[in-house]
């Protein structure tokens, strides 16, 4: 390692440090954040509640939605771990024998770097900040929350994240920009709120986008 590297590394460090503290009780959010696939409440009770209330709002146009998410996440899981991590191939955290500190407490495989979590949350949250707007500051804190698991963990190097998140948001953007704004099938109605009084239930909740 140069001199040109070391500082970024020993920042790196710190880093990974800080959030990989000992705080009591934040192990088990952290767990529940970085494998919300894994909890039963969530697969069984939160997740079917939120995908009706999705498509009670958005119909089958949440189909599009859906189709276009997993588009920009299955490119963004595909190029980091089989592009980006077979290059660099640098070890995760807990294999390195220097850090004798380090918490080890999720499970992780593979290369380290980048973060493939990271990088398919943010590959998400930028698909689904294009389609809803409102919630676009709610989809970019959960993707935060899940890099950030990571660390906390100590399965990854901040410096992993960073790039994860980088290339997540990178394929969205493409996604959104080469797939999304050019194929009209992607495109849904606008949603006009229940309360709004040209809305007469909720299936008259959708409009034409403008022409103009």
């Amino acid at each position: 390692m140069n001199d040109l590297t070391q500082p970024l590394y020993n920042l790196d460090l710190a880093i990974l440090r800080f959030f990989n503290l000992n705080f009591p009780g934040l192990d088990q959010f952290w767990l529940v954040i970085t494998h919300l696939e894994r909890q039963t409440w969530f697969t069984l009770l939160v997740l079917p509640i939120l995908l009706a209330w999705f498509v009670y709002i958005y119909r089958w146009f949440a189909a599009k939605i859906l189709v276009a998410v997993g588009i920009a996440v299955a490119i963004s899981d595909a190029f980091s771990y089989r592009v980006i991590k077979a290059l660099i191939d640098r070890p995760r955290p807990f294999m390195n024998p220097d850090l004798t500190w380090l918490r080890h407490v999720g499970d992780a495989h593979g290369a380290s770097f980048p973060s493939n979590h990271a990088a398919n949350s943010f590959a998400a949250a930028v698909i689904l900040a294009w389609y809803i707007p409102p919630l676009r500051h709610l989809f970019y804190i959960l993707a935060v929350l899940i890099s950030l698991s990571r660390i906390a963990l100590g399965v990854h190097y901040p410096s992993d994240v960073l790039a994860g998140a980088i290339a997540g948001i990178a394929v969205g953007i493409l996604v959104r920009s080469l797939l999304l704004n050019r194929v009209h099938w992607f495109r849904i109605h606008k949603v006009v709120p229940s309360s709004d009084r040209n809305s007469r239930g909720w299936r008259s909740r959708f409009q034409q986008p403008s022409r103009d």
